[in-house]
C-alpha cells in the first residue's frame, strides 16, 4: 500500500513539473511552420515541371495531345470556369498570342 502511495505521489510530482506551453511558445511554433511552408515548393499536382518548356511559345503551335488528359490553354481575357482541380494544367496565353505562365487548378 505504502508502495502504491510513494508512486503515485511521484507520478503527481512528475505531472505537475512541466511547465504548460505558453501563448509565446505557441506562437514562435505557428511561425516556424510558417516560415518552413513559405520555403517549400508546391507540390507539381499537375505535371507543370515537365512542360516548362512551352512558356514563350506560340500558343496557336501547341500540340494539345502532348498536354496531359484535361489540360486547357486559356486565351488571354477569356472566361474560364473557376472550378478548381489541382490535377489540370492550365497554360495562359498572353496578349501577344504567346504562352505567359503555367499554374495548376
Amino acid at each position: 500500500m505504502m508502495r502504491l502511495v510513494i508512486a503515485g505521489l511521484v507520478l503527481l510530482a512528475a505531472a505537475c513539473s512541466s511547465q504548460p506551453q505558453t501563448y509565446r511558445d505557441l506562437e514562435r511554433v505557428a511561425h516556424e511552420q510558417q516560415r518552413e511552408a513559405i520555403s517549400r515548393p508546391p507540390p507539381d499536382t499537375c505535371q507543370m515541371a515537365a512542360h516548362r518548356d512551352l512558356i514563350g511559345r506560340e500558343g496557336a503551335s501547341i500540340d494539345q495531345s502532348t498536354l496531359p488528359a484535361g489540360a486547357r490553354v486559356i486565351c488571354y481575357n477569356c472566361p474560364v470556369t473557376l472550378d478548381y482541380s489541382a490535377e489540370r494544367l492550365n497554360v495562359d496565353l498572353g496578349a501577344d498570342g504567346k504562352v505567359a505562365r503555367l499554374h495548376c487548378g
